[in-house]
């Protein structure tokens, strides 16, 4: 989406909604009244079916980009029970917001950047980890919004990006927004049982009634994981994975595909692949952050594998940051240090993790969905300890998550070690080398003493940012890069 407010252009959004074609390249509207025009492009969920930008009612406009978890329970209350559990989420946002007013985004569970317009008041708000993108430009008064820095990047060099968790009215200013109601689980359910529920139903509202859903598959538990969930809602099943001819995640993904009986389809690639895929990844992904490039390149070539257009596509991103898969939270002892990390990791992800995997599905013009955030699963994963996150034996982290699925997935899967996206898809070396080997110790301390100290990191990081600044060469773009942790 993409709108001003204020001082406003039409022509200026048209152009911002342009350059960012790929997220919404089934539909696109412009409404424009008196100092603002709201625009939106959007993707129809299944093939043949209709895509809703805007709605309108009574003076009130509302556009978003967004996927709603708990979108049943919601049109129940705010339309209900005889209303379609599939209306478009603008629809369902208008009404919600015409009875709850912004106490309205504290219901949601679920990805969302919104732009309200009512009367001559603008309302922006955006999901608490930031899953979907947002950035903004100028002040209370004028200004300008859109879903990605290209984008902004029509209208100057100076933005920023929206905060997560945060409304901005015209009229009250900023409001935080309070942590989705989660309904808590019974005493006597095992974690595992109400993780593999709540999972269930996650996904479940994540597909959305289709028949058809497409999975990114890595043959790691994460996404395995949502591949099982998959398998007993939908009836088909498009599955993808990309790496090196010797890389485990080809090999892994295969098991997996097989024993669900997904749809598979695998990319090896060699380096020139990657090369030649790289500008494109990073001017998608919007970063030069070399952990989350590298990783980016191999994503990038597999969302645009999928050749049955079905526009959901699912991912196991968030399952690390949640149950404490990464390896350097093994070391951590302390249950309420534990709990500290994986909230600061989760804040975290709307500029490294989280960014990727919205970014990389939308440059195929896919909608990328995370089962694993929903409100219920990061709630209960921040509950727990040590005892049910990291266990005593060897690759037993994330290990409630194991074990509520060690029945549905082949035991080799269920019990793989922990590796980062590009190491299991064997990105990672190949990357690394080439640029060890490309960029000589001169060039890397020459050119890294011109940018803010300890931003360019390693020549890999070099390499991206020479490309990244192609594209995006303002300090505005800089500042917004996130930082991964390189553990």
């Amino acid at each position: 989406m993409a709108g001003c407010y204020g001082e406003c252009d039409k022509h200026l959004v048209q152009k911002m909604l342009e350059r960012i074609r790929h997220r919404g390249p089934d539909a696109s509207r412009i409404v424009q009244g008196d100092g603002f025009v709201i625009g939106s492009r959007a993707l129809a969920r299944r093939l043949g079916g209709e895509a809703s930008c805007v709605a309108e009612e009574n003076g009130v406009v509302v556009t978003a980009d967004s996927y709603i978890l708990n979108k049943r329970e919601l049109v129940n209350e705010y339309l209900g029970s005889g209303a379609k559990p599939d209306i478009a989420d603008v629809l369902l946002l208008v009404e919600m917001y015409r009875s709850a007013g912004l106490s309205m985004f504290e219901m949601i569970d679920g990805a969302y950047a919104v732009a309200i317009v009512d009367g001559a008041k603008l309302i922006l708000a955006r999901d608490r980890f930031g899953i979907k993108p947002l950035y903004h430009s100028g002040t209370s008064r004028n200004g300008t919004y859109s879903s990605e820095m290209k984008s902004q990047l029509v209208v100057g060099p100076d933005f920023e990006p929206f905060p997560p968790g945060k409304v901005f009215s015209q009229d009250q200013g900023w409001r935080s927004i309070g942590a989705s109601p989660v309904k808590q689980a019974s005493d006597k359910e095992k974690p595992e049982e109400t993780l593999r529920r709540l999972l269930l139903h996650s996904t479940d509202q994540c597909i959305e009634n289709s028949e058809s859903v497409n999975i990114l598959l890595s043959g790691g538990i994460d996404s395995s994981v949502v591949a099982a969930t998959a398998s007993l809602t939908s009836v088909d099943i498009n599955s993808v994975c990309v790496g090196t001819t010797d890389s485990e995640d080809i090999e892994m993904a295969r098991r997996v595909a097989a024993h669900l009986g997904t749809n598979h389809m695998e990319r090896v690639y060699e380096l020139d692949d990657l090369l030649q895929a790289m500008d494109e990844a990073i001017y998608a992904v919007e970063s030069f952050d070399y952990p989350l490039v590298r990783s980016s390149v191999p994503n990038y070539i597999a969302t645009h594998l999928f050749l049955n257009r079905n526009r959901v596509t699912l991912v196991g991103e968030g399952g690390d940051e949640i149950f404490a898969g990464y390896s350097h939270l093994q070391g951590v002892k302390s249950d309420s240090k534990l709990r500290t990390e994986r909230m600061r990791l989760l804040a975290s992800g709307h500029s490294t993790g989280f960014q990727r995997v919205d970014r990389m599905n939308a440059s195929a013009c896919l909608d990328g969905r995370m089962p694993f955030m929903h409100a219920g699963i990061v709630d209960l994963g921040l509950r727990l300890g040590r005892k049910d996150l990291i266990g005593t034996g060897p690759n037993q982290h994330k290990l409630v998550l194991r074990k509520a699925f060690e029945k549905l997935l082949p035991k080799e899967v269920v019990w793989r070690p922990k590796q980062k996206f590009s190491e299991g898809a064997g990105s990672m070396n190949m990357l690394q080398k080439y640029a060890e080997e490309t960029i000589s110790d001169k060039e890397f301390e020459k050119e890294r003493k011109t940018l803010p100290k300890g931003r360019i990191r390693t020549k890999e990081e070099l390499m991206y940012f020479r490309r990244f600044q192609k594209f995006f060469h303002s300090k505005s773009c800089y500042d917004a890069v996130g930082l991964t942790d390189s553990h």
